[in-house]
């Protein structure tokens, strides 16, 4: 099936801002799914990787050597240390606004995009115990991206040789051992988040935890 991904991202996008207005200020201080990184640093890290010139990102990545992951952490951290919550809605919202892609996401296909905003935004919202219903077009693109991202995601590392079978929607791929469990739980224990692996279920479970476990 053929998807729209670039009106997905940005349909995505709209209600992470609207998550924003929804949550307290203090929301912002807490852990979220990526390890080290409250849900000020996870926005941040998508509002950087929006709106900072590449120029200016290069550099920061530089003084780490061109480790990007490290690199990336440390602005994102430093954006949110440094950024009120209302502040970080305001960006977030001008990003959504203008559609802006100043930054790396220049860099990054529509496709890749929508799953790692999907990702982040559950990130965010699961520590909290805030959850919602997630429109089944998203999951799906998602999902069907999934299998064919390497580099930093590695989903396509994690997915491959196992069944993979969603119980609350009509999509399946691949062969081998099965995987299976909610959508949002797929995509999540597909992009390396231990923490939906308790939604899961079959023989292929064991398999998925040891790949998440090894990176």
């Amino acid at each position: 099936m053929e998807h729209d991904y670039t009106a997905l991202l940005w349909e995505e996008s709209g209600d992470i801002a609207n998550f924003l207005t929804e949550a307290e200020d203090a929301d912002f201080d807490q852990a979220s799914l990526c390890e080290g990184w409250r849900v000020r640093d996870v926005m941040s890290h998508m509002i950087v990787g929006h709106s900072t010139p590449l120029p200016q990102m290069m550099g920061a990545i530089a003084k780490h050597r061109f480790n990007v992951p490290r690199g990336s952490r440390e602005m994102s951290i430093d954006y949110g240390s440094s950024h009120s919550p209302d502040e970080i809605r305001a960006a977030w919202s001008g990003v959504v606004d203008e559609r802006m892609t100043r930054g790396i996401s220049r860099l990054i296909s529509k496709k890749e995009a929508l799953v790692d905003h999907m990702i982040h935004h559950q990130d965010m919202r699961r520590p909290l115990g805030r959850p919602r219903e997630i429109p089944q077009q998203r999951l799906e693109a998602s999902l069907d991206a999934m299998p064919t991202i390497g580099g930093f995601l590695g989903s396509k590392k994690r997915m491959r040789g196992l069944r993979w079978q969603a119980t609350d929607m009509d999509w399946s791929w691949g062969e081998g051992p099965s995987v299976e469990g909610p959508a949002e739980a797929l995509m999540l224990a597909a992009s390396g988040r231990s923490s939906a692996l308790d939604d899961l279920s079959g023989d292929g479970v064991a398999t998925l935890r040891s790949r998440i476990g090894s990176g």
